[in-house]
């Protein structure tokens, strides 16, 4: 399937790597805290892997979602299913929780976004919670359409928290990330992070005066929302 594989082979430094990390630890920790027994988490777009590798040290239970084949297969003996979201090829209240980390902003639009975050409630067990990643619109502006060809979803704290209300769920957390700073800390890195220039003058992402190294720092250290909703335990 070609859906992403210019993500699939393109390398990724030690130190991506290592934010990505710091990142799945984040928000891992932040799950804890909002579900607990934690027995089966579910992540829709695992990416490279950094949350499957930190539930496989802790133990956890864990089954990667995503629509890229190849992309599962380098999660190596993790259980996968390989499917478009949504549907979510799932029976219902399977796991405790579902991750997804930078997927919703994919959605084609809203329809689509109240179906992939219904199917993640579905699957879920009561008391049990669903945790989305995605960009602030109002940080990172026309950086939002530039940097995936993908995203098509507009997302921002306040449309995630009226998205998460209308689908059911009990607010457990709602924040700004900056990959796994928050608070002063977290915006001033992200505010320094964007002076540092990725081209000169006008140079595309083909020249050598382009910086695609830099331009990843820079969205790493975006703004994101980090919102937990959990399933109501009585009948919604």
């Amino acid at each position: 399937m070609p859906y992403y594989d210019f993500w699939r082979t393109k390398r990724v430094t030690r130190i991506g790597q290592r934010f990505g990390e710091l990142a799945a630890a984040y928000t891992l920790n932040r799950v804890r805290t909002a579900v607990q027994p934690l027995q089966h988490l579910v992540e829709v777009g695992p990416g490279r892997g950094a949350l499957t590798e930190l539930c496989q040290r802790q133990h956890i239970p864990y089954t990667a979602v995503d629509a890229n084949a190849g992309l599962l297969h380098a999660l190596d003996t993790t259980p996968g299913v390989c499917a478009f979201v949504p549907p979510l090829p799932m029976r219902d209240q399977v796991c405790d929780a579902v991750v997804a980390s930078h997927v919703l902003e994919h959605a084609p639009g809203l329809p689509q976004a109240e179906a992939m975050l219904g199917e993640m409630r579905r699957i879920v067990r009561p008391g049990g919670c669903v945790a989305i990643t995605s960009p602030d619109l109002l940080w990172v502006r026309e950086h939002f359409w530039d940097c995936d060809y993908s995203h098509n979803f507009p997302t921002s704290a306040r449309r995630l928290y009226q998205l998460f209300l209308d689908q059911g769920f009990e607010i457990a957390h709602l924040g700004y990330v900056h990959n796994h700073l928050t608070g002063v800390v977290g915006h001033l890195v992200g505010r320094a992070v964007e002076l540092a220039p990725y081209q000169i003058f006008e140079a595309q992402p083909n020249s050598k005066l382009y910086s695609d190294k830099i331009y990843k720092v820079r969205l790493t250290f975006a703004r994101a929302v980090l919102i937990i909703g959990r399933r109501p335990t009585e009948a919604a």
